[in-house]
């Protein structure tokens, strides 16, 4: 059974990467933790960064040999937002799908953040922004899980706390000169429940696709507040990989 699964393994990355590049991925994932590498393929819009021993590769996996975000959209999305961004893979993948796009990377972890900018702040039309997107204005703490970076959830900020900035959407739409966003992104670990059950949604009026992935698993309440958010207007739905995906009509 352990054979068979190492085999699985290796013919998936050299079959989804090809050999050099599917051989050093996962050598990388039997690295541990301190170290960065950089990974390129062309699947993604330019060289990422990621860090050894943490969630970094398994996300790899997810976007670029799962093509957890190669969305069936009808029409080339102009306005991106990646709200939620980790590193980058998501806005790297959908820089390489869409090169024309505008992207809008949003990020609050201050590592992520760090490596979200060295993976993505080159690339043109990609702006990051570090915040926690919430259901209001403010500064937010967060509050990590182990050593996971891609395992933390928003908090009230304490006593003495610096925290991170949180923005509501509205306020990032205006910040950024948005009148609209064809995509939207969120993979913001739980804190969609709040952000879906504030009292003004009218910004989702002027989201065209909601790629979404709804933590109920630790916060009850996010696929319920999610869709009802989403019928102030007629959408479609569909799932793909592990997000839910809700386009206007």
């Amino acid at each position: 059974m352990v054979l068979s699964k190492a085999l699985r393994h290796l013919v998936e990355h050299v079959m989804g990467l090809g050999p050099v590049t599917g051989l050093r991925v996962l050598a990388l994932k039997k690295r541990g933790k301190g170290r960065t590498a950089v990974v390129r393929t062309p699947q993604l819009a330019g060289p990422l960064t990621v860090r050894t021993g943490t969630s970094d590769l398994a996300i790899f996996d997810e976007v670029v040999l799962m093509g957890g975000y190669d969305l069936k959209l009808d029409r080339p999305p102009a306005v991106i937002v990646d709200a939620g961004a980790n590193i980058g893979l998501a806005t790297l993948r959908f820089k390489a799908l869409w090169p024309q796009a505008r992207i809008i990377a949003v990020e609050p972890d201050p590592a992520n953040f760090a490596l979200l900018q060295r993976n993505v702040g080159g690339l043109p039309g990609v702006t990051v922004v570090q915040a926690a997107i919430t259901a209001r204005d403010g500064v937010i703490g967060l509050h990590t899980d182990g050593l996971d970076p891609s395992g933390f959830h928003v908090r009230e900020l304490r006593p003495g706390e610096q925290g991170v900035p949180a923005l509501c959407m509205r306020t990032l739409m205006q910040q950024q000169g948005l009148d609209h966003i064809d995509l939207l992104k969120l993979d913001i670990e739980g804190a969609e429940k709040e952000l879906f059950e504030a009292d003004d949604l009218s910004w989702m009026d002027l989201v065209r696709t909601v790629a979404i992935e709804l933590h109920d698993r630790f916060r009850p309440g996010c696929g319920h507040a999610f869709f009802r958010a989403a019928s102030r207007s007629p959408r479609t739905y569909e799932v793909h990989e592990y997000l839910v995906v809700a386009t206007r009509t």
